[in-house]
């Protein structure tokens, strides 16, 4: 996704563990209006924007640890300052892997791209600080994964929480190794 406000709007969304209709109802709005944000053919007003910074910026109770277990998709909830430190991994991630959540954080210890994607994103002053509204990385995945795999994952903070969701897909076509931080304040034509 090219625009910072389109992956806010979705995050957002999947943070609170809704579908567009159910968020659209939760922001007051059609569940169009919701698919024209995440799709770049619209983007909200001042004030649904400023709900969208809220949620991604703060830990609601309806985020759930539990969402996050059963989701299909590779997905985890991690310390914001140390990735290593994982609150929770998805049921589609541990069964891709066919490991469970400490043999997931030894792969992680031992794998250097994963570790070097790590080190860029808290190793930027800016995402300590909350500034960062969301991370993307591209890079080769981990052996465990499979051969020949590549990792195209985002991720956001949930600052109240000092903790990350992160999330990814996996593909077999290959990527340019990429670690791009987005700051709040980043115009669309800069992203």
């Amino acid at each position: 996704m090219s625009s910072p406000i389109t992956f806010m709007c979705r995050r957002a969304r999947l943070i609170r563990g809704e579908t567009q209709a159910v968020f659209a109802i939760h922001m007051r709005v059609d569940q169009a209006s919701v698919s024209r944000w995440e799709t770049e053919r619209g983007e909200p007003d001042a004030a649904h924007l400023a709900e969208i910074r809220r949620i991604i910026t703060t830990a609601e109770p309806c985020h759930s640890l539990d969402y996050v277990r059963t989701a299909p998709t590779i997905k985890y909830i991690c310390a914001i300052d140390d990735f290593h430190d994982m609150h929770a991994a998805s049921k589609g991630l541990l069964e891709a892997l066919g490991v469970d959540r400490e043999e997931l954080i030894n792969e992680l210890d031992r794998d250097e791209t994963t570790q070097s994607v790590i080190d860029t994103i808290v190793g930027d002053p800016r995402w300590l600080r909350g500034e960062i509204a969301f991370f993307e990385a591209n890079f080769k995945a981990p052996t465990y994964y499979g051969e020949n795999l590549w990792l195209r994952t985002i991720g956001a903070p949930l600052a109240e929480a000092r903790a990350v969701l992160w999330e990814g897909v996996l593909q077999d076509e290959p990527l340019e190794f990429s670690v791009k931080l987005t700051p709040f304040d980043k115009k669309d034509d800069d992203a």
